[in-house]
């Protein structure tokens, strides 16, 4: 399965970036990107009013970059925020688009070198993602390797993957219902199984962070995600609808995120904070994976944040 081949070039790429909260350094990693590529679209879900302000004046001390701002009145979900940015890159006629996350710090020459893959690649992917350094775990994601070196991947977060536009036509946007969590496994996933491969460099190209991992006094050796409880439902809903939906295709993967879970559930007994709030929040979330429920959650007493 193939699309044309129409090389990326700073011209044609559109980068998107969903910010919701963010710290006070997200405008220099906005800084960052806009010096890299001619058209940034950011899709900010309804944070503070101060933090609007400042992507207002942000947005308007840039206008010669073209640096397009969407302010949503409440939380969409990184999914929703990421079809919209979607939907303005296609309307504007971008071939390819590159999306980030708003923790992201990108290398200098991040495009150029994704640009120079591409172009080396016999294969021309459709979706082109980048080694990072997981800050968290103060280490690569992919063992770095020769810099020429692209290497199949099963799934690509969707910070730093560069995509072409016309795939979105083919398999369909981000699935909003999922709101946050495995919207990027998910995603990936469908590309495979319409015949495509996923690609990465394995060069870093990125700084970034999944989730908050901490050190329990009881398993030294190990770093594990913290999360809070409302994150626990959307993890566990959206990895067993994932799984449940690709096993079959996926089986390995599948077996990996139920393998993941079980972990998790057994680290929020041994030492996480907030336990009984994040076992009913798993719970909750098996419950809805099964019976289908999907979208956002908001009725439980525990759902405070979605961070």
């Amino acid at each position: 399965m193939t699309l044309a081949a129409l090389p990326p070039s700073p011209d044609n790429c559109c980068a998107i970036v969903v910010s919701y909260h963010p710290d006070t350094g997200f405008l220099e990693r906005l800084d960052r990107i806009g010096q890299q590529f001619k058209c940034v679209v950011i899709i900010d879900n309804a944070s503070t009013l101060e933090v609007q302000n400042q992507l207002q004046a942000y947005c308007v001390s840039k206008s010669l970059t073209n640096i397009s701002l969407i302010q949503n009145p409440h939380n969409l979900g990184i999914a929703s925020a990421l079809n919209q940015g979607i939907d303005y890159a296609l309307k504007h006629d971008f071939e390819w688009l590159i999306t980030f996350d708003q923790d992201s710090v990108i290398e200098a020459d991040l495009l150029a070198e994704l640009i120079r893959l591409y172009a080396l690649a016999s294969d021309k992917p459709v979706l082109l993602g980048c080694n990072y350094f997981h800050s968290a775990l103060n280490r690569a994601a992919i063992a770095p390797r020769d810099a020429n070196t692209l290497v199949e991947r099963t799934t690509l977060i969707s910070s730093g993957t560069l995509i072409r536009s016309d795939l979105f036509k083919q398999v369909g946007k981000f699935r909003a219902d999922y709101f946050i969590d495995s919207v990027d496994h998910e995603f990936s996933l469908r590309v495979r199984q319409h015949g495509f491969t996923l690609w990465s460099s394995t060069r870093v190209l990125m700084r970034h962070s999944i989730g908050n991992h901490s050190t329990s006094n009881r398993l030294k050796p190990f770093r594990i995600p913290q999360h809070s409880a409302l994150r626990k439902y959307y993890i566990t809903r959206n990895a067993l609808v994932t799984a449940a939906h690709y096993a079959r295709q996926e089986p390995l993967w599948a077996f990996k995120q139920l393998a993941r879970l079980t972990i998790e559930f057994i680290a929020i007994i041994l030492y996480e904070p907030a336990k009984l709030q994040k076992i009913a929040a798993m719970g909750l979330g098996i419950s809805h994976a099964i019976t289908g429920r999907m979208g956002e959650l908001t009725s439980p007493q525990w759902v405070t944040t979605s961070t």
